[in-house]
């Protein structure tokens, strides 16, 4: 039962979600603003390289075509603030859907230039990412029955081939901010499941509420009623069926749902899903007052997907690579990652001889030729 799809296409997800970090803007920024409002700030920091852009930037004839305005992030005032070290020099509106995203040596990486599998040809002169499954190896850990499976996966990020200083330095540096990525999260979100809560929850609470939909009542079970299958599984045991709750500000982890109301599904209505301890209020950064997980703050229940129980970037490779008859400037990161697939034994066969039943017809037949 092999995880490699998974695998990269939740590897490429964190590198949308914590390379490109676009959030669009809430109100316009005007010409002189060191003040810009957003979505949410989450995925910046202070210090962080970011640029702005609108929908004309690949639009030939637009006036911001081709263009962006580099800004650097001085402060995260809250999940909707943030403050530049400099005044915007251009006017950036909300009517022409202007977004700022994280730029490493002011440098751009965009979301359709994140790829699966590495190419022959890399379709671009600008930054681009390739995630490239490599292998898959495997060893018994535990008897019955855990069989540990070792993914590699090469990471390949490709930079413009101009021969100057700053054009390697840019390269090396969305290595570096990749490696400390990946490093930074050892345990990837792989195949979770995630529904935003539709009330605030307060530290000590055992219920919180979400929308009574399909999805949900696919996906929010009872944890009993996961860890209940005898059919193999990707991921340790508890990894389908633990639960997380987490805001901007906030996170606890590895709960088990032990009950679900309605039972039934009605259209429209609300789940109330009811954990096995009281809610935590774990600071992930700056806390909020009151300590509650607040829907003002995005707070969402998680359902933990595949559990990678050990990873890590363990090579950089810097430099050139060819593609084609051209040397590109590249570099490789090679990446692996662990996880658990649970046997339970005695496994049914489906390599028994077929034998046909025999007919009242046909035992009579048999019997007569004696």
């Amino acid at each position: 039962m092999s995880a490699v799809v998974p695998i990269i296409t939740g590897i490429i997800d964190i590198i949308n979600k914590y390379m490109v970090a676009q959030t669009p803007l809430t109100r316009d920024g005007d010409s002189g603003d060191d003040i810009i409002k957003v979505e949410n700030s989450f995925q910046f920091a202070p210090f962080q390289e970011a640029v702005l852009l609108d929908d004309g930037y690949e639009i030939f004839g637009d006036p911001h075509y081709d263009m962006y305005e580099r800004v650097r992030i001085k402060e995260v005032i809250d999940s909707f603030t943030l403050r530049l070290y400099e005044p915007l020099i251009d006017t950036w509106t909300t009517d022409r859907q202007s977004f700022i995203q994280k730029a490493i040596g002011h440098d751009p990486l965009y979301t359709n230039r994140i790829y699966y599998g590495d190419r022959e040809v890399i379709p671009t002169e600008a930054m681009a990412v390739t995630v490239e499954p490599l292998s898959m190896s495997n060893e018994w850990i535990y008897i019955q029955g855990g069989i540990s499976e070792e993914y590699r996966v090469s990471i390949n990020i490709y930079g413009k081939d101009i021969e100057t200083d700053e054009g390697m330095q840019i390269l090396n540096k969305y290595a570096d901010a990749m490696y400390t990525l990946f490093m930074n999260n050892i345990h990837l979100d792989i195949n979770s499941y995630d529904t935003p809560l539709l009330f605030d929850a307060n530290e000590g609470d055992t219920v919180v509420y979400v929308a009574d939909t399909e999805d949900n009542r696919e996906y929010i079970k009872l944890s009993s009623d996961l860890l209940g299958s005898c059919t193999p599984h990707i991921g340790n045991p508890p990894s389908s069926a633990v639960y997380d709750v987490q805001d901007n500000s906030y996170v606890d982890i590895d709960m088990e749902v032990i009950d679900i109301q309605p039972p039934t599904y009605v259209a429209g209505g609300i789940m109330a899903v009811t954990f096995n301890r009281p809610l935590l209020t774990k600071c992930r950064c700056d806390p909020a007052p009151g300590k509650e997980y607040r829907v003002s703050e995005y707070a969402f229940l998680r359902r933990q997907g595949i559990y990678i129980y050990d990873s890590r970037v363990d090579n950089i490779e810097y430099g050139y690579v060819q593609k084609g008859s051209a040397f590109i400037r590249a570099a490789r990161l090679n990446w692996f990652g662990k996880i658990v697939e649970e046997f339970r034994f005695p496994q049914k066969s489906n390599s028994v001889t077929y034998i046909p039943n025999l007919t009242e017809s046909s035992s009579s037949s048999s019997s007569s030729s004696f």
